[in-house]
């Protein structure tokens, strides 16, 4: 059917950005990956609160903490190994933002493919709306998210990192293209001018990466199924049956 090769097309470019990657993160494994990897593991177990079977408390400091003699601890090397790769912590904290941002995105990636690979059976408004909950569920319990969030804040003033924070968001846009285009095709709607699927998809990562920040302070805050509901309510908005000259206004002002 469209719908199944709408999720098989979707699934394949996920899996074909997170294999990518995989493969930039694995090109160099001698002891820079394996320390920038052992630094990783130590801020998810911070972030986890859970450190060698002991129970830790999660600290805003905990980038702080990343020390050349613990990271090289971790990774199973010596200190001089990690001077001879970086002069100072401030050049390993270069590469290590850049590096936890790319980890983090490619295993979102896997995630959001395999997530698209079980719900294939649902009609195209009700998956979409497990797509949205099941998203906002898996993003509030991932502390990758939360890293994402701080290494945000934290380098917002290093281009590099902020290159890296735009391709990221530029793949994930366009396998939300591609999945809204197919529910669109689906409903026999198209987008109303003067909005676009860049627009539409860029909508919806704001609005499930703030649902899921909300979520993750108040749980209790909404009812996915709410959420859900009002992202499809807003691309309803966004979209129209070919023909339908109306406007975004007349649409507010009259209703759909």
């Amino acid at each position: 059917s469209s719908q199944a090769a709408i999720v098989a097309n979707t699934t394949a470019h996920l899996k074909r950005v997170s294999g990518r990657m995989s493969l930039m993160l694995n090109e160099d494994t001698d002891s820079k990956e394996r320390l920038l990897a052992a630094a990783w593991d130590l801020v998810i177990t911070s972030f986890s609160g859970d450190e060698d079977g002991r129970a830790t408390k999660t600290s805003p400091r905990v980038f702080d903490q990343l020390t050349a003699a613990r990271i090289s601890r971790h990774a199973g090397l010596t200190t001089g190994a990690f001077y001879n790769r970086w002069l100072d912590r401030e050049a390993f904290m270069a590469d290590f933002l850049e590096y936890a941002l790319s980890v983090s995105r490619s295993e979102a990636m896997a995630n959001v493919a395999e997530l698209f690979a079980k719900i294939d059976s649902l009609g195209p408004s009700q998956m979409a709306i497990e797509t949205i909950k099941r998203t906002i569920e898996a993003t509030t319990h991932d502390p990758a998210f939360a890293i994402q969030l701080y290494l945000w804040a934290l380098a917002k003033n290093r281009k590099e990192v902020l290159d890296d924070l735009r391709v990221g968001y530029q793949e994930t846009r366009e396998g939300l293209q591609m999945l809204l285009q197919g529910f669109l095709a689906e409903a026999g709607r198209e987008l109303r001018p003067p909005f676009t699927n860049d627009l539409a998809a860029s909508m919806m990562i704001a609005l499930v990466e703030g649902a899921s920040l909300q979520r993750g302070i108040d749980p209790e805050a909404f009812d996915l199924e709410q959420v859900g509901n009002a992202i499809i309510a807003i691309w309803a908005a966004m979209s129209r049956v070919p023909g339908d000259e109306r406007t975004g206004t007349d649409i507010f002002k009259h209703g759909l």
